[in-house]
């Protein structure tokens, strides 16, 4: 029997059971009504999916499936590192093109919480504990320690890989958070080898194939100090300047200095579309209060937080122009750290 169903109404359908339902369980029995059925229901399954999957043994077969859609390249540094690893095969549908909500907290936590040790090397957290209550040589102790930091430099490597992967891949990113220290994680001797997947790259991918960003969320939380931090904070400026009329969300994390103004400039052109801009331990020396008033102005949320260099007589500027009052709390907030 033919569906009667008109097809242009059935992705509405399925996008109810996500968003207004929250069922996202039902759609795992619709992939197998039928192949249009299938078709519509895969890409939502896959919106955010390191985040619908919480079990642990869930989340170590979904890490074991997006493992097998790494190219070769990929595939072949993660092996040199993990020999005793098994090279997953390559899925029939590549289902990183479908992910449009990229956090890297979850994607960490997901490869994190394989807890066997099949997809990350060394001894999984429950191990380590154990060995280290058991026996309380230093020397053992000292070798558990390193041991469970290679396996967390591990897997940071492999949640850098996949996330790198996404950002390449993905046919329509909307949602993007990065905290930069927690990609850029590093070896127990403070070496890095992971250069190819670090944040830097990370977000060069993002300039270079992500247009429509509703959300744009970064952290360097080494602060605007670190050295490494006006190099990142320029490839986010490049982000912000090839985004259309989509972004909403701008938050930023421990930014400042000249490439904290750039940001803003660039944010101007895109002050329409802002409804939400966030700031947190973020040093306003450099602020540029002329263009920021008027891109601050149209929001509809706004905080800072824990942020230096913010007079208080800068936020009175802000307020006396604002069409509606300043959110209570954030006044307060902002005053209770002058």
């Amino acid at each position: 029997m033919p569906p009667q169903l008109p097809i242009d109404i059935l992705p509405e359908i399925l996008r109810h059971f996500v968003g207004e339902l929250d069922e996202q369980e039902i759609l795992h029995n619709l992939l197998f009504v039928n192949r249009t059925w299938c078709q519509h229901s895969l890409p939502l399954l896959w919106t955010n999916p390191f985040l619908l999957c919480q079990q642990p043994e869930n989340r170590a077969k979904l890490v074991e499936t997006v493992l097998g859609c790494l190219s070769d390249d990929d595939k072949g540094y993660f092996a040199q590192r993990n020999p005793d690893l098994p090279i997953y095969p390559r899925p029939s549908i590549d289902y990183s093109k479908y992910i449009t909500i990229l956090e890297e907290k979850n994607v960490i936590e997901a490869v994190n919480n394989c807890k066997t040790g099949a997809v990350v090397g060394g001894a999984d957290v429950t191990t380590i504990e154990t060995d280290t209550e058991i026996d309380n040589d230093n020397e053992v102790i000292n070798d558990t320690s390193k041991r469970e930091n290679e396996r967390k430099y591990e897997a940071t490597v492999l949640s850098a890989m996949l996330y790198k992967m996404f950002v390449e891949r993905s046919n329509n990113i909307k949602w993007f958070n990065l905290d930069c220290d927690a990609i850029n994680a590093k070896w127990y001797d403070g070496t890095i080898t992971h250069q190819d997947y670090m944040a830097d790259k990370i977000l060069e991918a993002v300039a270079k194939h992500q247009q429509s960003l509703t959300r744009l969320a970064v952290a360097f939380n080494s602060g605007p100090n670190n050295p490494d931090t006006p190099a990142l904070s320029k490839l986010v400026v490049e982000c912000i300047k090839v985004q259309g009329r989509f972004l909403n969300d701008f938050v930023i994390e421990n930014a400042g200095g000249d490439e904290f103004a750039e940001m803003h400039y660039a944010l101007k052109p895109r002050a329409n579309s802002l409804k939400r801009v966030g700031y947190t331990q973020c040093d306003f020396a450099k602020f540029p209060w002329a263009v920021g008033i008027e891109i601050l102005l149209q929001v509809e949320e706004l905080y800072f937080i824990a942020c230096t260099n913010l007079r208080d007589s800068q936020l009175k500027q802000l307020e006396g122009r604002m069409e509606k009052p300043f959110p209570e709390f954030y006044y307060y907030v902002l005053k209770g750290l002058e």
